[in-house]
């Protein structure tokens, strides 16, 4: 009988602390996609009871995109580099007329001011809307108060924009007089709607 020689097995008992030492290599290595969101705080829960008070019309701005991403402010179409603007217009302390919110006499700190009553703005978009165009619009709308904040900071608080200011002064600014009072109604979905 002839002897048969067995070729010998290979040796993979190192071969699972390889492919582990690997494994942690590219998950040390690899970078990850970071996700980026509206920097949005939603204001606490109110304590205090629900106004049966009606909403004056002059009080509101309303904005309307559709789904052609088409913007709308007060029903007149503009384009995005006018919304700002228009914003600005409608929250100023010192716009005068039938078109703007009702404003309040006060003295703050010994300072006469005009502030605001209730002035908000509506923004109501399609669920067609672009993200970009969402997102554009909603900062033109923050960006425009943000300014208001630090053009009242530098006139009655030494040149300081709003962020150099201390808390109290930030405290009031942007609770009374320059509040971030943006509503925004459920998107519309005008594929739905029945037609007359």
């Amino acid at each position: 009988m002839a002897n048969i020689k067995k070729t010998p097995g290979i040796n993979a008992s190192s071969m699972a602390d390889i492919s582990f030492i690997l494994l942690i290599f590219f998950l040390m290595v690899t970078t990850m996609g970071t996700d980026y969101g509206l920097m949005r705080q939603l204001p606490p829960m109110s304590q205090d009871p629900v106004s049966d008070e009606k909403i004056i019309e002059r009080n509101v701005f309303v904005v309307n995109v559709n789904m052609s991403n088409l913007i709308q402010a007060e029903g007149n179409e503009i384009g995005i580099g006018e919304l700002r603007l228009k914003v600005k217009e409608f929250f100023n302390v010192a716009s005068e007329g039938d078109n703007f919110p009702v404003k309040m006499d006060t003295v703050v700190e010994g300072i006469p001011m005009r502030l605001n009553k209730t002035a908000v703005v509506s923004l109501q978009n399609d669920r067609g809307t672009s993200y970009k165009t969402y997102i554009q619009v909603q900062n033109e709308l923050a960006g425009a108060v943000i300014e208001l904040r630090d053009e009242f900071c530098r006139q009655y608080y030494g040149g300081k924009d709003f962020e150099d200011c201390d808390q109290k002064i930030q405290d009031f600014v942007g609770k009374k007089v320059y509040p971030m009072a943006i509503s925004e109604a459920e998107p519309v979905d005008k594929s739905k709607l029945k037609k007359k």
